[in-house]
């Protein structure tokens, strides 16, 4: 069974829960956004606690992050303020270690596991590590965006991108008081899952007003949309099993500022509603 449909919640709504990960994990408070029942895979909200540690190590899955409040060091590389990296399975660490703590929005591609010790030298292979990307460093791109959903002003930053398969996770701004021209504007769909997290500002759509911290995983073949901004939004955004492409629906719908709260939500999700909505405070 594939990972289940959630569009959208608010994590500042979400419990932190302890023995929400694997091994190595233990201590590591945790929101859980979604999770793949087959394998393990999961997308999660991570606080690292003052003082934590850890020694030498590999994870027995691919380990992608971005750093939202602290920092955080893995194999001697210090990660602070919206730093990037996405390390492999199997990837050898000498250590690692949050002396002030971290909160850290962490994506698995497998249960995340902890396993002491260097890995087998047979057992790593594939796409090699992207240490550390300093995301303030790269320039915003929007030559390649489709022209139209430019009504939203957007541009992007790709953090990684696979040619081969096309997955690939990047950072989405949008403008504030954008919407689609006369308030109205046809859905779209796409061949593969995309998933977001809202880092900052506002993103409206047909199910409701997203704010900072909202998230969703949408799988492939949904219609979605239309959107807008009042405020302008800062998004991280990743594309998986499949490529990015829009195709356009041929009805058209309204566009509004204020759409009433329509979630798809898994049966077991702990979520108390956006009534309960707040500015993130970790």
């Amino acid at each position: 069974m594939p990972r289940e449909h959630v569009e959208f919640i608010q994590a500042q709504c979400l419990p932190w829960e302890r023995a929400v990960l694997g091994a190595g994990f233990e201590d590591v408070e945790a929101k859980l956004l979604s999770r793949d029942p087959a394998n393990g895979a999961c997308s999660v909200l991570c606080r690292y606690p003052a003082g934590w540690r850890r020694g030498a190590h590999h994870l027995a899955a691919a380990h992608e992050f971005l750093v939202l409040e602290g920092s955080i060091e893995w194999n001697g590389v210090r990660y602070g303020l919206d730093d990037y990296a996405w390390l492999p399975a199997g990837h050898a660490a000498s250590g690692a270690r949050s002396p002030g703590g971290a909160v850290v929005l962490t994506f698995f591609d497998a249960a995340p596991v902890m396993v002491e010790g260097a890995p087998d030298a047979e057992g790593v292979g594939g796409a090699g590590p992207i240490e550390r990307l300093a995301t303030h460093d790269l320039p915003w791109v929007s030559a390649d965006i489709d022209p139209d959903v430019q009504f939203l002003r957007l541009s992007h930053k790709v953090l990684r991108h696979v040619p081969e398969t096309g997955e690939k996770t990047l950072l989405l701004d949008s403008g504030a008081q954008t919407h689609p021209r006369g308030w109205r504007e046809a859905q779209l769909r796409h061949d593969c899952v995309e998933e977001m997290f809202l880092l900052g500002g506002d993103l409206i759509g047909e199910r409701g007003v997203m704010r900072e911290g909202a998230y969703f995983w949408r799988p492939p073949g949904l219609w979605h949309g239309p959107f807008g901004s009042r405020r302008g939004s800062l998004s991280l955004i990743r594309m998986l099993e499949g490529r990015h492409h829009n195709e356009w629906s041929s009805e058209v719908r309204e566009f509004r500022l204020d759409p009433a709260y329509a979630p798809v939500l898994p049966a077991g999700l702990a979520y108390d509603g956006v009534r309960e909505w707040r500015p993130l405070s970790w």
